[in-house]
C-alpha cells in the first residue's frame, strides 16, 4: 500500500504527456514557449543518458536545444506503456515508451526517469534523471 502521501499517479502521467508535447513542439514548430516549459520542468542537477550513451547535464541539454527549433518540422512525439515503478512522497521513477513520428519513419525508445516533488513546478513534478534506450517499434 502507498504513503497517503505518495506522488498522484495522475500527475505522473500527465507530467509524460505534456512534457513530450513540449518537445515535439520545439523541434517540430520552433515554439519558444514550448522549448521554456521544457527547460523549466528539468531539475537543476538534471541530467540523462542519450541513445549513444552520453552523459547529457541540463546545460548541455539546453545549448543542444537551442538550435534545434524546427529541426524536425512535423514531428509529433506519442507515450504509451507508461509504467510506474516507484512512487513515494518526494520521488518517482517512470518507464514509458516513446515514439517519434517524422513523416513516414518511425523511431522509438523506452525511457526511464526520475522525477521529484517540487510544489513551484508544473504538475508538481521536476525531471531529475532520464536514461534513453533504443528499441523496436511494436
Amino acid at each position: 500500500m502507498l504513503p497517503s502521501d505518495s506522488v498522484s499517479a495522475d500527475a505522473l502521467v500527465r507530467e509524460v504527456r505534456e512534457l513530450h508535447d513540449d518537445l515535439g513542439g520545439w523541434l517540430g514548430t520552433a515554439d519558444d514557449a514550448a522549448r521554456e516549459r521544457f527547460l523549466g520542468q528539468q531539475h537543476p542537477d538534471f541530467s540523462m543518458v542519450t541513445l549513444d550513451g552520453d552523459i547529457l547535464t541540463r546545460a548541455t541539454l539546453a545549448d543542444r536545444l537551442r538550435g534545434a527549433g524546427g529541426a524536425v518540422p512535423g514531428l509529433r512525439i506519442d507515450i504509451d506503456d507508461i509504467e510506474i515503478l516507484v512512487r513515494a512522497a518526494q520521488t518517482a521513477v517512470v518507464r514509458f515508451r516513446e515514439r517519434h513520428r517524422h513523416g513516414e519513419t518511425v523511431t522509438s525508445r523506452l525511457t526511464t526517469a526520475v522525477l521529484l516533488t517540487d510544489p513551484a513546478a508544473r504538475n508538481g513534478l521536476r525531471w531529475r534523471s532520464v536514461h534513453e534506450t533504443a528499441c523496436a517499434d511494436k
